[in-house]
């Protein structure tokens, strides 16, 4: 309790906690960290690895790739581990610390995580929320549409999907259970309710591909993640994107570990409190729609309406059983190319 109440003092002046860690010297050491390149890497370039090598000394080293890659390198390296950080996807995260792959979350160890939402910290800790919601052409709904709109008989084949197995695939999954009464443990009822939409008009690989078709009035509408099609809204008038309420959005979230028996233990700590702090989560919510994870950060009116950010929002989110969902994703794929995509 001692560190956490010194850590909420110093947070009033410095973006660092005051573990004992930070009063060491870590010149001439390195954090190995794995996540994605792009925004993500610039992000946590600017608001986590930099303020880290002021502070510490240490110097910050990125390894760019898909969380799968990650996911196999921890496998791999079990024994021997060579990365200390790594951002992973939801549905990786309970299992790899099952494994034994990744630290349970400790908010004596990282004082930011007793900031994030409850429940959040599954496995690892909660980086970013963003939700599966109903990206929509307005020339075919003129008011945003809830799930079961997407069922009117008249838009039979006009849906596009991302290739599955993907998080949006399942999510899909999910809601059609729900529609039909039931839940994704029941994939029977889930892939029947689905088929009814017909097969899709696109499966998509690029997200120009999809908004420019449903811009056009030619795709009704596709389940997609917030984060990267609200941030494309502005480039076309035609589209909409909607949190549905009934069920809500599914939550799609991702997890920063700390890789069990890592050279960098505490350097790992440090890095993860301060990706969980109000700085960077803000940075992630105002320059890439992520909602926060983090319970104290502010936003603007015009910044919340994009990201999932409330109590209210947080707690309508329809969380998967993802631990049961992975164990079915190969027979799942098959079931998809045969009832979704009739091949």
């Amino acid at each position: 309790m001692k560190r956490i109440a010194c850590y909420a003092a110093v947070t009033a002046v410095s973006l660092f906690p005051c573990l004992p860690a930070f009063a060491q010297d870590y010149s001439g050491r390195t954090l190995v960290v794995g996540t994605w390149g792009g925004d993500i890497e610039r992000l946590l370039k600017e608001h986590v690895a930099g303020p880290l090598e002021a502070k510490t000394g240490a110097k910050v080293e990125f390894l760019l790739g898909g969380s799968g890659d990650r996911l196999s390198k921890m496998v791999a390296e079990r024994n021997n581990p060579t990365m200390d950080v790594t951002f992973q996807n939801i549905y990786e995260a309970p299992n790899a610390l099952k494994e034994g792959l990744v630290v349970a979350p400790d908010a004596a160890l990282v004082p930011a995580a007793a900031d994030v939402w409850a429940g959040m910290n599954d496995g690892c800790y909660a980086m970013s929320l963003v939700g599966l919601g109903i990206a929509y052409s307005k020339a075919v709904f003129p008011e945003a549409p809830e799930w079961a709109d997407l069922w009117n008989p008249e838009l039979k084949g006009k849906m596009a999907y991302a290739p599955y197995p993907s998080s949006e695939g399942d999510g899909m999954l999910a809601v059609a259970a729900r529609i039909a009464g039931v839940d994704e443990s029941n994939p029977d009822a889930a892939f029947a309710k689905l088929a009814e939409l017909g097969a899709p008009m696109l499966t998509y690989n690029s997200l120009d591909e999809v908004l420019t078709l449903m811009d056009a009035g030619e795709i009704a509408a596709a389940p997609m993640i917030s984060g990267y099609v609200i941030s494309n809204l502005e480039n076309y008038e035609g589209i909409g994107f909607v949190f549905p309420k009934d069920p809500g959005p599914v939550l799609v979230r991702d997890m920063v570990c700390q890789v069990a028996n890592s050279p960098e233990p505490e350097l790992a700590q440090m890095f993860i409190d301060l990706a969980l702090g109000v700085d960077t989560q803000t940075a992630y919510a105002q320059q890439v729609n992520f909602g926060p994870t983090n319970s104290k950060v502010v936003l603007s009116d015009e910044e919340a309406a994009r990201v999932i950010n409330t109590p209210e929002e947080v707690d309508s989110l329809l969380q998967l059983d993802w631990e049961y969902v992975i164990t079915q994703r190969s027979d799942w794929t098959d079931r998809w190319n045969k009832q979704i995509l009739g091949q």
